[in-house]
């Protein structure tokens, strides 16, 4: 497990190493998006409203919960200073028999944007909850302006 764990902290050196070298600013992004009302607040500049569109659905596992479904879409994330789209990959459960609600877990890449946001890269990871019957979604993630 040590071992894991050093590797993994030198992967990370040497990401963001590179990225400083090749004059890349790279940020952790830390948001929340507000489903009930479309709205995305947080660091990076997120700060705007957030809408998906879904082109695509999967089968979940046999296992999962009868009322998971599993999607992807574009995510376009509009604020004041440009757009940045990612394409999210993930599953839903609405958990209709569960007192605590949907959950959401997804994944966002290949970001897309236009203007603060444009030539940025990096992923984004999504995991939402339902908190008071408002789902919730924390976004977290690195992104990277050229």
């Amino acid at each position: 497990m040590r071992g894991s764990v050093l590797c993994l902290a030198a992967g990370l050196f040497t990401l963001a190493s590179m990225a400083r070298a090749e004059g890349g600013s790279c940020r952790r992004v830390r948001a929340e998006i507000n489903l009930s009302d479309g709205t995305i607040a947080g660091n990076f500049g997120l700060n705007g409203t957030a809408a998906f569109t879904r082109d695509g659905q999967g089968t979940p596992a046999p296992t999962a919960p009868a009322t998971s479904s599993v999607f992807s879409g574009l995510l376009a994330i509009t604020t004041a200073r440009g757009t940045l789209t990612v394409r999210e990959t993930g599953m839903f459960s609405s958990r209709a028999d569960n007192p605590a609600g949907a959950v959401l877990v997804s994944w966002g890449d290949s970001p897309i944007g236009t203007g603060a946001f444009q030539e940025v890269t990096g992923d984004l990871f999504f995991a939402g909850r339902s908190v008071d019957g408002v789902l919730l979604v924390q976004v977290s993630g690195t992104l990277c302006r050229p």
